[in-house]
């Protein structure tokens, strides 16, 4: 797909706001590869006392912290271990960004549309698509039982329930954040359809230095 329409970007307030309150990262696209631009930012923000949890096909470790071989690994790990992703900063092929927009909204979907169990959830989580494959919403709905399903005004409502339930998967505070020279005008649609705030082509790094330092 062919980009002609401009980066998506969130104003300095908005990010002032998510880098100030963020404490979990997760980086799709973290390169063991000490000179590559993703394992600089990686460092800088560990400096800065983000949690980072990376996302890297061949697993292992990157900075002394687990690296992860797909994001519905990492976000079984962090729905187990009771973490909240708060951005997730990718360094991957402008190409690569819908699928991964789009595992990522998948994921976060869950939230509002039934009481689960931990246990159910990951379940569910291994029935997904890597980031790899493209994601089929109806079938993945489907199984979990709620395509066809219409709100009873006369039952409880579980959506806040479910929701702490699921707080790792809670896309609704989550920010998508592309790293600079990346940007998809598709990408940016879909984040935007499911209520993310997304920032493209843009450094993290390089944000937080221009942001913060305007505050000296």
């Amino acid at each position: 797909m062919i980009n002609n329409s401009k980066a998506v970007h969130l104003s300095d307030n908005k990010k002032r706001e998510i880098l100030q309150n963020a404490k979990t990262i997760v980086m799709v696209g973290l390169s063991p590869n000490v000179d590559k631009a993703s394992y600089h930012v990686a460092s800088f923000l560990l400096e800065k006392g983000y949690n980072i949890i990376p996302i890297y096909p061949k697993g292992g470790e990157i900075l002394s912290k687990k690296a992860y071989t797909s994001l519905k690994e990492a976000f079984k790990d962090m729905c187990a271990n009771n973490i909240q992703c708060d951005i997730i900063d990718i360094f991957r092929k402008s190409e690569a960004l819908p699928s991964i927009v789009n595992e990522i909204c998948m994921l976060g979907k869950l939230d509002s549309k039934q009481n689960l169990t931990n246990q159910s959830i990951l379940n569910i989580a291994d029935t997904l698509p890597s980031q790899n494959s493209p994601v089929n919403h109806k079938k993945v709905e489907k199984k979990l039982g709620f395509i066809t399903s219409t709100p009873n005004p006369t039952q409880p409502n579980k959506s806040t329930e479910a929701a702490e339930i699921l707080r790792p998967f809670n896309i609704n505070n989550l920010c998508v954040w592309v790293q600079l020279g990346l940007h998809n005008s598709e990408a940016a649609l879909i984040a935007k359809h499911h209520n993310l705030l997304y920032e493209e082509d843009s450094c993290i790094k390089l944000e937080y230095l221009r942001i913060f330092d305007k505050q000296c």
